[in-house]
């Protein structure tokens, strides 16, 4: 259960006793947690795991997995949650893959999380690609590699909480979740389906070394522009590609504040729409929107006059008009969050795992919806790959497979504490 007791810094107990962890005693409690026979055994049987994680990613690299189609993938997540023992393991109702290890007794729940989808143009090329997935230099190569390497890392942890060395008080949720990249609707579901009952958040974002703590609200949408349809001979004015760029170029004009860093704002138009041949107008003309701040009140107001600018054009041309909403996450801080337990750990651990840290109180991930919903919430990742949507995708093994010990050691910490 979701406690204040979670916000007070209070005693850590290990496996081989107890530890006080003052708040200026964090760096000391956390290094004899890592320094642990426990800790140590667990990270021997680890490196015995380590070809049977490779294997498990590159094989998800290859399963076709958009966003809103992620069933290939959540059926692989569930069947090796079960091989690992979770028996409890099923695919959810919103299509998640959930695993649940339950500690020898009450304490606190933790939530795992790793994104299953892919973008679009990912999933095309992971469902075209005829060569197998390439091991070299470090690296997983080829298409599907960087993004299910959030998988990789949740199956690891998962394996890990489930050694016979590895005991501790709380519940542990394993989730692979569905449409990161589409509304952060996986994780929505899961949490409404579980209220209250969700302590801390660990958004896996794969690799080590940056650490987010504060989310950056994002709102997506879509503004259409409805005309008469008509062939070029035929057709003249007014023409709803006219309305669009009139109201693109206006939209862009619009000053987005950029300090202080509290007022932080982002404005994207990505996508336009309106037919599909040379020799017609289209009775629909469309563009997406994307756009991000760090303070509720300036993406609030930037919309209004987002949506001012489009009711200006299409009175103009004589057009109707609306908004086709996508997805809402708001800007969110926790008080206190910087200093806070689950941030400190995460912070700890990384060091000690050999990595600097890059802190963030501007995340843009599953984590948004936890902080949204006043649950201490964190992402985890860093030097996880790059190249995306292309044919030379490619992730770091290293950083990856260190990244599942950092997220280990932060369960284990958490659900050790009283």
């Amino acid at each position: 259960m979701q406690r204040i007791g979670n916000l007070i810094i209070g005693f850590l107990f290990l496996i081989y006793g107890g530890v006080t962890a003052q708040a200026q005693d964090y760096q000391k409690a956390v290094e004899e947690v890592y320094r642990s026979q426990s800790v140590r055994g667990v990270f021997g049987r680890f490196e015995a795991e380590i070809p049977a994680i490779k294997t498990a990613w590159k094989e998800m690299s290859r399963l076709y997995s958009p966003s809103g189609n992620e069933v290939l993938r959540a059926r692989y997540i569930v069947a090796k949650y079960k091989s690992y023992g979770i028996e409890n393991a099923h695919i959810d109702t919103h299509g998640n893959a959930v695993g649940l290890v339950e500690g020898r007794s009450e304490g606190p729940s933790i939530a795992f999380f790793g994104t299953m989808d892919d973008l679009a143009t990912v999933a095309e090329m992971v469902k075209t690609w005829d060569k197998p997935i390439e091991e070299r230099g470090g690296r997983l190569i080829g298409p599907g590699t960087n993004s299910s390497a959030t998988c990789a890392t949740l199956l690891g942890v998962a394996r890990l909480f489930t050694l016979d060395e590895v005991s501790f008080s709380g519940r542990v949720y394993f989730v692979g979740l569905v449409q990161e990249e589409t509304g952060l609707t996986g994780i929505k579901g899961f949490l409404d389906d579980h209220p209250g009952e969700i302590d801390y958040v660990v958004d896996i974002m794969s690799g080590i070394g940056s650490i987010s703590y504060g989310a950056i609200g994002i709102h997506w949408f879509k503004i259409h522009f409805k005309g008469n349809r008509g062939h070029t001979l035929s057709g003249g004015l007014p023409n709803v590609t006219r309305a669009v760029a009139q109201a693109v170029d206006r939209i862009f004009d619009l000053r987005v504040p950029t300090s202080p860093p509290e007022k932080r704002s982002h404005l994207n138009i990505s996508m336009l729409g309106a037919g599909s041949v040379y020799n017609h107008k289209h009775d629909d003309g469309w563009f997406s929107v994307d756009l991000r701040s760090m303070d509720n009140d300036v993406l609030n107001g930037l919309k209004q006059k987002i949506f001012g600018i489009a009711e200006e054009v299409a009175a103009v041309h004589g057009f109707e008009h609306w908004v086709e909403q996508y997805s809402e996450v708001p800007a969110g801080q926790i008080p206190g969050a910087r200093n806070s337990r689950l941030v400190r750990i995460a912070e700890e651990v990384t060091i000690l795992l050999g990595s600097g840290v890059s802190l963030s109180n501007s995340g843009s991930s599953n984590m948004n919806v936890g902080i949204a919903r006043r649950i201490p919430s964190i992402s985890t990742g860093g030097s996880r790959g790059s190249g995306r949507d292309t044919p030379d995708e490619y992730a770091n093994i290293e950083p990856n497979l260190t990244g599942i010990k950092l997220n280990f050691l932060i369960g284990y910490i958490i659900t050790h504490m009283k």
